[in-house]
């Protein structure tokens, strides 16, 4: 099937080639040898609660990591992370490693687990991320979190999960506040799904042109946001840079508080920032956190 005009890439196979994502660094085996080990040791080293479960099928929990003890301590701001992978591959514990420079930072780091494709829908993983948000935000205590210092961070597939947050009801469907959140980075993100039927990860997403459409947040922008970070980097596909200018652009038109940053990484090391506790992203959330808002 060619491409649709709206594409950057004019044949199934160019198309293809963009958004491999996999293929556009020579060393991915060694990458996820990496972060599994990294996960591991995370686990391992810092203090967690795994599998704590917000909805009521088996793929729906998140693991919560802290910095230490919260026993007789304040409450404590915290990231509310979604992980990539396509939403066919990987799971919370693949992605443990971040929280190792963000606890380190007296941050609470929350790792939402969701289920995969094609055993649901990406609409049924757009719900699983809202029922994770909604349930920590109600049971922030529980964990030692603060809910009124929360940032809410996803990186590749899960750039397009903080996407659908954000353009979540939640005073109507949730009885959240408006705004539940401090801020938000998505990170690499996917915001146009449009192309996705066109290439080789079609079949597992089970999406069509109608589909694609209705769950491609740049087509839904919602009249207001709260301040928006949108990293990618400069050493991903022309598609996936394409797809973070894109949607920046879009929300800078309804005048809209986005950033956009772009950071000399590829669409895998570009969290290391985050397991190492540095780096603009890091240093935009502790300054979303400690800023009296509220």
């Amino acid at each position: 099937m060619e491409a649709q005009p709206f594409l950057h890439a004019p044949t199934r196979e160019l198309l293809d080639e963009q958004y491999d994502i996999e293929a556009s660094i020579s060393d991915f085996n060694a990458f996820v040898t990496r972060i599994v080990e990294g996960s591991q040791q995370a686990r391992e080293n810092i203090p967690n609660s795994l599998d704590i479960a917000y909805g009521p099928t088996l793929d729906e929990t998140f693991d919560v990591f802290s910095p230490g003890s919260s026993i007789g301590e304040a409450l404590r701001p915290a990231v509310f992370f979604v992980h990539g992978g396509y939403w066919k591959a990987t799971t919370s514990k693949e992605w443990s490693y971040v929280a190792k420079g963000l606890t380190e930072l007296g941050l609470v780091t929350v790792i939402e687990n969701y289920a995969l494709c094609p055993g649901v829908g990406i609409g049924e993983i757009v719900r699983q991320h809202r029922a994770a948000f909604s349930y920590l935000w109600r049971h922030a205590e529980h964990f030692g979190i603060d809910r009124e210092r929360i940032v809410i961070v996803g990186h590749s597939a899960g750039a397009h999960g903080v996407a659908e947050l954000l353009a979540t009801d939640w005073v109507d469907e949730y009885g959240l506040p408006a705004r539940p959140y401090r801020g938000a980075i998505a990170i690499s993100g996917l915001y146009d799904l449009r192309p996705l039927p066109y290439t080789f990860v079609a079949p597992d997403l089970g999406l069509d042109e109608k589909t694609a459409e209705s769950l491609s947040p740049i087509l839904h922008i919602p009249e207001s946001l709260p301040p928006l970070m949108l990293p990618y980097g400069r050493h991903e596909t022309g598609e996936f840079r394409r797809q973070t200018i894109d949607y920046a652009q879009a929300c800078s038109k309804r005048g809209l508080d986005v950033q956009l940053v772009e950071l000399d990484q590829n669409h895998f090391n570009i969290l290391d920032g985050l397991a190492e506790g540095s780096g603009p992203m890091v240093q935009q959330i502790r300054e979303w956190l400690a800023r009296d808002q509220h």
